[in-house]
């Protein structure tokens, strides 16, 4: 087990999820646009990872035959036939981890690793989540109208640069920029903190 296997067990149960809502989400609004584009971004993790499982693995035809082709398929962007292939990629990792006592035990003995591991898939759920709310919420009354604008200002805001150019004018829109703003900031510093952990271990 590792921090790389609960990151990718989670992101595949929040990618099952965001798939579902597209079954109530009408296929010409710029939500469901949105949504396409954040599960490309979740195939390319996971072509990342099916890649990276490949190339480690001691005997890579066996992994392949077994459960590494149902990884590849499920990792394939805008093939929505394929897509609910993740349900496989959710069972065996659980098979990996076996049960909650042994991912406790795993935290426990890992706090430093699996707080950075939290910190991704929480980032990267508040993103998304964000950018989805702020585009219902602005679509009909501010400048952020379409699944390009929304995913441009949640780039320019969670980096803090704030160009300027897309903004939300309600309050929920605010509030909602404030939210992840403030978790911008903390990635990046959970990052900066990580890499000199990674740069101190080897110095030593």
């Amino acid at each position: 087990m590792s921090v790389t296997n609960i990151i990718i067990m989670l992101l595949s149960i929040f990618s099952i999820i965001l798939l579902s809502s597209l079954f109530f989400i009408p296929s010409d609004s710029e939500i469901y646009r949105l949504i396409e584009y954040f599960d490309f971004i979740l195939c390319l993790i996971f072509l990342y990872d099916f890649a990276s499982q490949f190339i480690n693995a001691k005997n890579k035809w066996i992994y392949f035959y077994t459960v590494g082709w149902l990884d590849l398929l499920s990792s394939i962007p805008l093939v929505s036939e394929f897509r609910f292939i993740r349900a496989f990629r959710v069972f065996r990792i659980f098979r990996i981890i076996k049960s909650f006592k042994l991912l406790f035990e795993f935290v426990l003995k890992n706090k430093s690793a699996s707080l950075y591991g939290f910190v991704v898939f929480s980032a990267f759920t508040i993103l998304v989540l964000s950018t989805t709310a702020v585009l219902y919420v602005e679509k009909d009354v501010g400048n952020i109208k379409t699944a390009e604008d929304a995913l441009w200002w949640s780039f320019v805001t969670i980096t803090t640069v704030g160009y300027g150019d897309f903004y939300p004018v309600t309050n929920i829109g605010k509030f909602i920029t404030f939210i992840l703003i403030v978790c911008g900031i903390a990635s990046f510093g959970t990052a900066i903190s990580y890499i000199n952990e990674k740069a101190s271990s080897f110095k030593n």
